[in-house]
C-alpha cells in the first residue's frame, strides 16, 4: 500500500512539473509521447481514438485535481500541525477520506464511459498501459536526476 502511495505521490509531482513547465514545447511533447503510446499500447482505431481520448483527458483532469488537493491539504497539515485545532484535524481527515471516496467514484463512472467506447480486452490493455506509462515516466526521471547529478558531480571534480 505505501508503494502504492509513493508511486501516486511521485506520478502527481510528475504532473506537477510537467504543469509547471515553463517550456510549451515540452509539454506539447509529453502529450504527444502519452497520446502515441497509449494508442500503440492500445491498438486504437481512427474512430475509437477518436471517441476514447475525451473521455480520457476529461478523467485524468478530474482525478489530478482530487490528487493535487489532497496532496495541498496534507501539506498544509504538515506545514501547520502545531497549529491546528483538533477540531480542524478530524474535519481534515474526513475531507481527506472523502477525497479518496470521490476518486473512486470517479472511477467507476470513468470505466462506465469507456465501456461506451472500447471493448472490454482493450480496457484491460488501458489499465496495463496505465501502469507501463507510470513506470516509463518514472524510469525517465530516475535517468534524468541520475544524469544531472552525475554532471554536478563531475562539475565538482572539475574545482
Amino acid at each position: 500500500m505505501k508503494k502504492r502511495i509513493v508511486i501516486v505521490i511521485t506520478i502527481l509531482m510528475l504532473g506537477q512539473m510537467s504543469l509547471r513547465a515553463q517550456d510549451h514545447s515540452d509539454m506539447e511533447r509529453l502529450t504527444t509521447y502519452k497520446i502515441a503510446f497509449f494508442t500503440k499500447r492500445l491498438d486504437l482505431t481512427p474512430a475509437e481514438a477518436e471517441k476514447f481520448w475525451p473521455v480520457y483527458n476529461d478523467y485524468s483532469a478530474r482525478k489530478s485535481k482530487i490528487q493535487i488537493d489532497r496532496i495541498s491539504m496534507i501539506r498544509y497539515i504538515k506545514q501547520n500541525e502545531a497549529l491546528i485545532s483538533e477540531k480542524e484535524i478530524n474535519e481534515s481527515a474526513n475531507i481527506l477520506s472523502q477525497s479518496y471516496i470521490d476518486e473512486s467514484n470517479l472511477t467507476i463512472i470513468y470505466i462506465g464511459e469507456i465501456r461506451k467506447v472500447l471493448p472490454p480486452a482493450k480496457i484491460i490493455k488501458l489499465y496495463q498501459a496505465e501502469a507501463q506509462y507510470k513506470q516509463q515516466l518514472l524510469k525517465e526521471l530516475d535517468n534524468r536526476r541520475q544524469a544531472g547529478g552525475q554532471g554536478q558531480h563531475q562539475k565538482k571534480n572539475l574545482n
